[in-house]
């Protein structure tokens, strides 16, 4: 089905964007000879006027075929380069034109239904600068120095700046303006431990793991060996089995909501709507218990897990065993429970058993609704932006998606329901248009840029010089798809 899903939208997208170029070409007087969905031989088509409209066997792209879309062809009077350059570089814009577009009307559908992303806090640690400025949890935030956030990442990446800042937050119905001082935070290192051996005493600050200090270089090559734990308080030894480091930054403490303590769906003992209350002493408020107690089971009976910051210990406790106290609340009941620790694990395993903790927030009228759409499409592209050229300058780590990636993530979106699929459909339509505006030969940017040149000067590029660059840049264009296509099953074959 993960298939058929990307298809659809795959087509929609590609149509959409071919589309722009059909309408400004019509509008110009320039003939279409074929609109088609897809490369290769053609196993559907269907003439209508002068425009032939095919569904190729290869469905990944998608183009119109002009009249006289070759510059070194004989221009007939209603052929592309018969025209003059400023309508040529409309016609080349509009498709990348239409696929942005389509992303703000299909953000401006999403946001009238179901809202926008609300960014809810799941705890705030007592004593760091977000508690004293009275950041509490299960406050959501909707603003950051003014500028109205929809993700978690926008509001981290203003907070890691240092500066202080102004968060307006929705705390039960009453928006609170909130004012903080971000501070440098040392790194932070999450250790997990196996088979330990000695007398575990956990103490307050960790003095040095294999008689060295703490550092993100010492802890990683000491992965599946043993090591000696000095603390204040003695030494114990154990088997490093996961580590985690996060470096030294500025933040507030606190942590986003993910995912509730509610399950969504029936699973083994547990049923829809079980709300998990305790597993062995731990409360379960927010993620960060769940992800302590994920830790915890790892950790299993002979292992103990510890987060040190700098190197002060600010949680740590001995491993589970295997058969683990679980107290539910079922139909306003409390229920106990004794259930296999294997079974917590893989229920912190599966995705989309817990309901989401975050909601949606909806605007109050029309107007509202049209203003917050196009705010989060114009957040949407200066990300897109930022991320594209990040990519090119080598400061962008995430690389490109190609086919078989989208096969993969459009399938997994599926699964969680209608608007995560239309979100998804929004993003990949602007990102087509915003790749696509790209000055690069072979995309509508690169001809673009040819019908500037001709504007500016105005002089044409010599036919034969203009087909050889797009020949050359079409070719190093198959060379990334090859490549990214490749990087993609490489990510899909180490899940």
């Amino acid at each position: 089905m993960a298939v058929v899903y990307f298809l659809i939208v795959f087509m929609a997208v590609v149509v959409v964007h071919e589309l722009g170029h059909f309408a400004f070409a019509k509008l110009f007087k320039v003939d279409v000879l074929e609109f088609a969905i897809g490369y290769g031989p053609k196993i559907y088509h269907k003439k209508f006027k002068n425009t032939v409209f095919r569904i190729n066997v290869f469905p990944l792209g998608g183009y119109v075929k002009l009249a006289g879309e070759d510059p070194t062809e004989a221009q007939g009077q209603q052929s592309l380069y018969s025209k003059p350059a400023w309508q040529r570089l409309l016609i080349f814009l509009a498709g990348p034109l239409f696929s942005i577009l389509a992303g703000y009307v299909l953000f401006a559908f999403i946001v009238s239904i179901w809202g926008v992303p609300a960014i809810s806090i799941a705890y705030v640690e007592p004593g760091k600068p977000a508690y004293e400025a009275g950041l509490r949890d299960g406050d959501v935030i909707l603003k950051i120095n003014g500028k109205r956030v929809y993700d978690n990442y926008a509001v981290s990446q203003t907070i890691r700046k240092g500066k202080p800042v102004e968060l307006t937050v929705l705390r039960n119905g009453e928006r609170i303006t909130i004012k903080a001082t971000p501070k440098l935070f040392e790194e932070s290192h999450f250790v997990l431990l196996r088979d330990v051996v000695g007398d575990v005493q956990i103490g307050a600050k960790i003095n040095s793991m294999a008689g060295k200090p703490l550092s993100l270089g010492q802890l990683s090559s000491l992965m599946d060996n043993y090591v000696s734990v000095e603390t204040d308080v003695g030494t114990f030894r154990g088997l490093l089995k996961q580590y985690q480091h996060d470096p030294a930054k500025y933040a507030l403490g606190f942590y986003f909501a993910t995912v509730s303590n509610v399950f969504r769906k029936d699973f083994d003992v547990f049923k829809k709507g079980d709300v998990l209350l305790s597993v062995e002493d731990i409360m379960v408020k927010n993620n960060v218990d769940l992800s302590r107690i994920y830790q915890l089971v790892l950790a299993q009976e002979d292992g103990v897990y510890i987060e040190v910051q700098g190197d002060r210990i600010v949680w740590a406790r001995r491993g589970f065993p295997n058969e683990l106290s679980v107290t539910l609340m079922r139909d306003e009941r409390e229920i106990q429970l004794k259930i296999p620790s294997s079974v917590i694990r893989i229920v912190l395993e599966t995705a989309g058993l817990f309901e989401p903790k975050t909601s949606n927030l909806k605007p109050t009228n029309a107007f509202e609704t049209i203003a917050v759409a196009v705010d989060r499409c114009n957040n949407v592209l200066v990300t897109m932006y930022r991320s594209l050229f990040g990519i090119f300058r080598g400061t962008e780590t995430g690389g490109v998606v190609g086919p078989v990636g989208l096969v993969a993530f459009i399938g997994e979106t599926a699964k969680a329901g209608l608007e995560p699929v239309l979100t998804l459909v929004a993003l990949i339509t602007m990102s087509l248009g915003i790749f696509n505006l790209l000055p690069l030969p072979a995309l509508d940017g690169g001809r673009i840029v040819f019908s500037l040149i001709e504007l500016l000067s105005r002089k044409k590029v010599k036919p034969e010089l203009e087909n050889l660059i797009h020949f050359i840049g079409f070719l190093l264009l198959i060379v990334l798809m090859v490549f990214v296509t490749f990087s993609d099953i490489g990510r899909l074959m180490g899940r």
